[in-house]
């Protein structure tokens, strides 16, 4: 078997690459829509997934705030620099979410949606699961985003769904605020044990000046402004956010449901959204991508670890070595721990879609790697979809189609 093109997100032409980093950017909506979901299935009800929710978002993301702020050259803890922040954070995925900001005066400004697609995705399950999202998920989860660059700040609501009426646009209109009589809020309830996880202890480096965002805040900024050397450090950055999300939601669903149902869950939803990200990889790519190079690309596979994919069309082997040891303890939460733990449903959704009879014949863990061993024979047909992809296809975001420049 031989090693084969592209192997780094760095051989990619400008416009391939573009269209890559939206995807990964994508994959935090998907890995909520693999996960909230399945709390259902497992018996929770609303309360449960909001709470998740709630966890797994306030747990994370002032971490990777932080990263994306080194990673960038962001200073500041203003109201521009927490825009910037936002426009780079997953949560915020561009053109799913058509975000609008306005800066007023370095300690107020105001952002609007003038498309949210999580929210077109949730109104048909009618206004209870509405104010779940836009209220009782948004209120804590946008304080803690902004708090990671000033505990000071704070993001309130202008006007918000339920939609009234029904075709109201913008869907939502938010302000910021950072007022010196706030009292400063501390690190959410999860965000300490998540900081101190060996995914995001994972060194980042500052971007030189001339790609990083280090400057005046543009309000109009899309990923289409950014130099190749900077979407291929930002999709990094949009991994790093996804996997740490993951990290976050098993320690929530292991607090309600038990670490057993928890670690199940997850792996279930790491095949769910690798899945979907593998049949839009091959879309990104043009359509003929082979299974060797969706697994130098997929940004399910957690960061921190060095590949060598070879394969030689009907087989495939992927090998993954970890940038430091504690990367592959498998007592680790997220996707992280699954693949320390040798689960193969991660690869499975990788691999499956990727090519008519594509599977994972094997996956080990051991000396200190991961090696990931398959095979392709179309006459054994598709790999069939598992459980965990029957919320996957439902709505908007699977098969939301970004619009690029030519």
């Amino acid at each position: 078997m031989t090693a084969g093109p592209p192997t780094t997100l760095a051989d990619l032409p400008r416009d391939r690459l573009l269209a890559v980093v939206h995807e990964v950017m994508l994959l935090g909506m998907l890995a909520n829509r693999a996960v909230l979901p399945q709390v259902v299935v497992s018996g929770g009800g609303p309360d449960d997934v909001d709470a998740i929710a709630i966890d797994l978002w306030m747990g994370a993301s002032p971490v990777y705030t932080q990263r994306t702020r080194t990673l960038m050259g962001i200073t500041g803890d203003d109201v521009p620099a927490i825009m910037k922040a936002l426009q780079l954070d997953v949560g915020f995925v561009h053109q799913y979410m058509d975000v609008r900001y306005a800066v007023t005066d370095p300690h107020h400004g105001e952002f609007r949606l003038a498309h949210c697609g999580a929210l077109l995705d949730t109104e048909p399950f009618g206004p209870d699961r509405v104010v779940g999202m836009c209220h009782t998920i948004e209120d804590p989860t946008f304080d803690a985003t902004a708090y990671s660059t000033n505990p000071r700040a704070r993001i309130r609501p202008i006007h918000r769904p339920p939609r009234q009426p029904a075709d109201r646009v913008p869907h939502c209109h938010w302000t910021i605020e950072i007022g010196p009589a706030n009292d400063p809020v501390g690190p959410a309830r999860l965000t300490d044990r998540i900081a101190a996880l060996p995914l995001a202890a994972l060194p980042v480096a500052a971007l030189p000046a001339a790609d990083g965002y280090g400057g005046p805040f543009d309000p109009d900024r899309h990923l289409d402004g950014f130099s190749d050397r900077a979407l291929v450090a930002l999709a990094a950055g949009f991994a790093m956010q996804t996997h740490l999300l993951m990290s976050a939601a098993e320690i929530a669903v292991a607090e309600r449901f038990g670490a057993d149902r928890a670690r199940d869950l997850i792996a279930d939803a790491w095949g769910a959204a690798a899945w979907i990200t593998t049949e839009r990889l091959v879309a990104a790519l043009g359509g003929s991508a082979s299974v060797a190079a969706v697994l130098a690309l997929h940004p399910a596979i957690p960061p921190g670890f060095d590949r060598v994919v070879e394969s030689d069309g009907a087989a495939f082997r992927c090998v993954l070595e970890p940038t430091a040891p504690a990367l592959l303890d498998p007592a680790q939460p997220g996707w992280i721990g699954a693949l320390a733990r040798g689960d193969q449903r991660g690869f499975d959704g990788m691999v499956a879609p990727a090519a008519v009879g594509a599977r994972v014949d094997a996956v080990s863990v051991s000396e200190g790697r991961v090696v990931i061993e398959g095979s392709v024979d179309p006459a054994r047909g598709p790999l069939p979809e598992p459980a965990a992809m029957a919320f996957m296809r439902i709505g908007l975001l699977a098969s939301w189609s970004f619009s690029l420049p030519s």
